[in-house]
């Protein structure tokens, strides 16, 4: 199956209370109907918004964010959170990326080059369409946790 990068929305209150009781992650994790995921795309679309490929110095100050999350809840896992209001922020911010503007950083040579996951046959013209369709879905799952005034719970698993 793979690693997919997953996001689940909470409300500031549930967000609350699993910095309190990291073990209400478990509960939080029932609940399938506000789970949302853009499946093994997570680290083309993180060098694509960022730059960036190296995942041992993750940037948590930039679109990175919308990959991996903000403040880590749980090392081990990777599990981290944004807030209402960064999400609020976030979802502007991927709203005035253009299509055509994210498509002009798509370097499969340099993609290759850093073996980006999940690098079963390489970056070629298949996996930029596939990276361009799992951004809309990226926006679309912020854009449903800014309209809900929801956080979001990041990871990859």
């Amino acid at each position: 199956m793979g690693m997919i990068g997953t996001y689940l929305r909470v409300t500031d209150d549930e967000l609350a209370r699993l910095l309190d009781e990291p073990d209400y992650f478990e509960e939080l994790y029932t609940y399938e109907e506000r789970q949302s995921d853009i499946d093994k795309a997570w680290h083309g679309l993180y060098f694509l918004l960022t730059g960036e490929a190296d995942l041992d110095d993750i940037d948590r100050h930039s679109l990175g964010r919308t990959i991996f999350g903000g403040m880590v809840i749980e090392e081990e896992t990777g599990t981290a959170y944004l807030t209402s209001a960064e999400v609020k922020d976030l979802t502007t911010r991927l709203h005035y990326i253009e299509r055509d503007a994210l498509e002009s950083r798509y370097e499969a040579t340099r993609m290759n080059a850093h073996e980006l996951y999940p690098f079963e046959r390489g970056w070629g013209s298949e996996e930029k369409q596939y990276l361009l369709e799992q951004f809309e879905e990226l926006k679309a799952i912020f854009s449903s946790a800014s309209q809900k005034k929801e956080g979001l719970i990041t990871w990859i698993g």
